[in-house]
């Protein structure tokens, strides 16, 4: 069996953190969670996943931040799928980094199908 992909989330909301570790695991994913930008930080340098949905707004280190500091970590093979509660033009999106923009609330299966579509992963 093939290795499942690992998506990582980072997002300062506790209970989002724990509903999208729960749902994107029914959907075949490995999910890793993260609390804050530095524990995303270190959990990337740790094992880099395969995708990123990085919450754009939190606490103390914005999800901008945390992207600029992964790039200038090297990190430039791994998408990185903002959320956000507003919308990001594109022009923006390139400007930080960021592969793309999930706007919150978001629809979960086209969620599940925008991860597969960026990191390559088939329907299961």
């Amino acid at each position: 069996m093939a290795e499942r992909p690992t998506v990582l989330v980072v997002d300062d909301d506790a209970p989002i953190l724990l509903l999208m570790r729960n749902l994107l695991r029914e959907f075949g994913f490995e999910a890793r969670a993260a609390a804050s930008g530095p524990e995303a930080i270190a959990s990337v340098r740790a094992q880099s996943p395969d995708i990123i949905l990085l919450d754009r707004n939190m606490p103390g280190m914005s999800g901008d931040e945390v992207l600029h500091a992964l790039r200038a970590d090297g990190l430039d093979g791994v998408p990185v799928l903002m959320l956000s509660g507003e919308p990001i033009e594109p022009d923006e999106l390139r400007a930080i980094g960021a592969t793309a923009a999930v706007l919150k609330p978001f629809d979960v299966p086209s969620l599940v199908e925008t991860i597969r579509a960026h990191i390559g992963a088939t329907s299961r």
